[in-house]
């Protein structure tokens, strides 16, 4: 049965198809509140001297760019006290001195789980279906970042963050596998670049949302329990078409396909229908080893791999980042987000050249991938040529090249979602295995960190002579010299 056939009768993208999208894209609004909460949960707000103090008598406030913002950590808490322009996990916990990684590490946390279960929940939808691991999956989203509001202590939050971003990327890819395999090969792009609109939406309404609730138990209470009403969007989504082909639930497909027919008022192919039901054959699961067969398709899953890798860590680094261009954050939030919607438009026209004005072998998905990718270094290389000072101008300058850069690498990010699952078919995988390859970098960084030296306990180091007797291949060298110069002395 080719299912690419059948959906162009019955309509590709049609009511069904617009319908199905934005019910995922309500799940990708919500659930995406979580992913970069921790800008404004974990964020940390400027600290004062306290007006009865006789050790700290400076009349301002202080934030990370000012030469006197460790000072606190020589007086006592009795001498200094946060603003309180807004509270966060910071404020709660008093992660100050040392402790301030624990806000950043809320945040990795949440990627450090998203790893495997992009790629565990990805393999289970692979076995179970869409539609049957998806929804589990939201549920608990849900319960986990709610719980994560009432914790009383910092060792439960960060476990509960570790167990939302788990569940969130098994969300992420299920949810994007489920949505495009509803739709023909001539509006795939379209339907995988618009659904990230409502990611996009999410952002924007995040900053207007921090920005109104400054008690951070309030704010993430408020973005976490909507994830509860997202559960009745199973009576409405349907099992993916294709996935019951692959597995042989034809009669199960049928009801879909009459389904999409029915609502996008097309007639259903009975004909074909009935032909593939008696000639049907099982379509061969492949596996992980199919993607590394034949050196061509070895070659093109690194090369996705990679750029998988990349377009993730500069796409969230930037998003991230914002707090440390100056000026106000709320705003700098917004207009980072906000440049994802014309970005993605951008990219959707420049995914298709049949819409283009330039001729045919200007567009296409590789030529924008590589297009944009290159213009993102470009940008973040400038803003970090741009001095550090506070000033308007120099604020101004990093702000706005780094929404420039963040417009590059969002469509870059968009044109890859497209590009793998369309290089990688159907009945072999989905994007899910590119997100394996990042379990393969940290372990492979983790190996290469036993060339660097421990530092607990040890003093600063200072010149490069230290460097070099700090470090283990040190020994290693050092042997060898040693067993060349005994050598020597014995010839």
């Amino acid at each position: 049965m080719d299912t690419d056939e059948i959906l162009e009768e019955i309509g590709s993208y049609g009511l069904f198809q617009k319908r199905n999208s934005l019910l995922l894209g309500l799940i990708i609004f919500v659930l995406t509140f979580q992913t970069v909460s921790m800008v404004f949960i974990g964020g940390e707000p400027r600290w004062r001297c306290k007006g009865n103090s006789s050790i700290c008598t400076r009349n301002e406030t202080f934030s990370s760019y000012d030469g006197f913002y460790k000072a606190r950590c020589n007086m006592s808490s009795d001498d200094w006290e946060f603003t309180t322009e807004f509270t966060s996990i910071i404020t709660e916990w008093n992660l100050i001195c040392g402790a301030e990684y624990y806000a950043s590490l809320s945040q990795s946390i949440l990627f450090i789980g998203w790893i495997p279960g992009a790629f565990i929940i990805g393999r289970l939808s692979d076995k179970f279906g869409r539609k049957q691991v998806l929804f589990p999956a939201v549920f608990f989203v849900a319960v986990s970042s709610l719980a994560s509001s009432f914790v009383p202590v910092l060792w439960l939050f960060l476990t509960l963050r570790g167990i939302t971003g788990f569940f969130q990327g098994g969300v992420y890819i299920t949810l994007y596998v489920l949505t495009t395999e509803f739709v023909g090969p001539k509006h795939r792009s379209l339907a995988g670049t618009v659904v990230w609109i409502f990611y996009t939406s999410s952002l924007m309404i995040l900053s207007g949302l921090a920005y109104g609730i400054r008690e951070w138990r309030t704010l993430s209470i408020v973005i976490s329990a909507p994830a509860f009403l997202l559960l009745i969007f199973w009576r409405w989504v349907p099992e993916s078409c294709r996935w019951l082909i692959v597995h042989n639930r034809v009669g199960e497909a049928r009801k879909v396909f009459s389904l999409i027919a029915t609502i996008n008022k097309k007639r259903l192919p009975t004909e074909k229908l009935a032909l593939a039901e008696n000639n049907h054959n099982a379509v061969e699961e492949g596996g992980f080893l199919d993607l590394v067969h034949t050196r061509i398709q070895l070659i093109q899953t690194v090369i996705l791999w990679f750029a998988w890798f990349t377009n993730s860590m500069v796409y969230y680094g930037v998003l991230l980042s914002v707090g440390v261009l100056g000026g106000n954050l709320y705003l700098n939030f917004f207009l980072t987000s906000a440049i994802d919607i014309p970005s993605n438009f951008f990219v959707i026209w420049f995914m298709s050249w049949e819409k283009g004005l330039l001729c045919k072998s200007f567009y296409g998905r590789k030529r924008a991938l590589i297009l944009c990718m290159n213009l993102a270094a470009v940008f973040c290389i400038t803003v970090s040529l741009i001095p550090p000072e506070s000033d308007s101008g120099s604020t101004a300058a990093r702000v706005i090249f780094t929404v420039l850069g963040k417009f590059c690498i969002n469509a870059s990010f968009s044109t890859i979602y497209v590009f793998s699952s369309e290089l990688l078919p159907t009945d072999k995988t989905h994007p899910v295995i590119p997100f394996a390859v990042m379990s393969g970098f940290a372990c492979a960084s983790g190996c290469l960190c036993g060339l660097l030296p421990e530092t607990l306990g040890r003093r600063t180091l200072e010149t490069l002579e230290d460097i070099f007797h700090a470090s283990p291949l040190h020994d290693e060298l050092r042997d060898s010299d040693q067993s060349e110069e005994h050598l020597t002395s014995s010839v």
